[in-house]
């Protein structure tokens, strides 16, 4: 890890059509560059944590396992996070053009009272994971995440445990 300060933010530099061309665009940490040639394939990343590396992200599930890309007017979400098991090690999320380091701290500041109501009337009795329930509402995973926890906080949703941890149902009338 360098002396740098991690990057709490994205800047997005644009589109290219190679990660050769992508690579030289990414500088500072958290810059972002999208590959398409087509669709879009990938994301290049200025690791956020500061250390220099570039990080590839493959955003293509033609090509095998591949982190979902949301990109709306609060700006660019990956899903799932990005924990680097090689290099520096860190973990983060990139949500709304924000880098969140996965204490997940700064989560729980996100208030989103119209969402809440929203996913308050998508959930069943069924247990339901976050990342479907975001999939229907045209959402991003990380927002239905928390709102499905403020629900929950509220006593408004239950969630599952073990396997089932991150599936969420309404709670028992008592």
């Amino acid at each position: 890890m360098s002396d740098r300060p991690r990057a709490n933010s994205i800047s997005f530099k644009g589109i290219e059509e190679n990660y050769g061309t992508a690579k030289a665009i990414v500088k500072s940490a958290g810059d972002l560059v999208l590959v398409q040639r087509g669709v879009i394939r990938a994301a290049v990343i200025r690791c956020p944590s500061g250390c220099g590396d570039d990080i590839v992200i493959n955003l293509d599930s033609r090509t095998g396992p591949a982190w979902r890309l949301y990109k709306n007017r609060k700006g660019i979400t990956l899903y799932p996070s990005v924990w680097r098991d090689t290099g520096c090690g860190s973990h983060f999320i990139v949500w709304h053009n924000k880098i969140f380091w996965c204490d997940y701290e700064y989560l729980e500041d996100e208030e989103e009272i119209g969402l809440d109501d929203r996913v308050a009337q998508t959930l069943t009795r069924t247990l339901t994971h976050y990342c479907d329930l975001a999939e229907d509402l045209g959402e991003t995973p990380w927002s239905v995440m928390l709102s499905c926890r403020r629900l929950k906080k509220r006593g408004l949703a239950m969630e599952g445990a073990g396997k089932m941890k991150g599936a969420f149902a309404l709670a028992d009338a008592t």
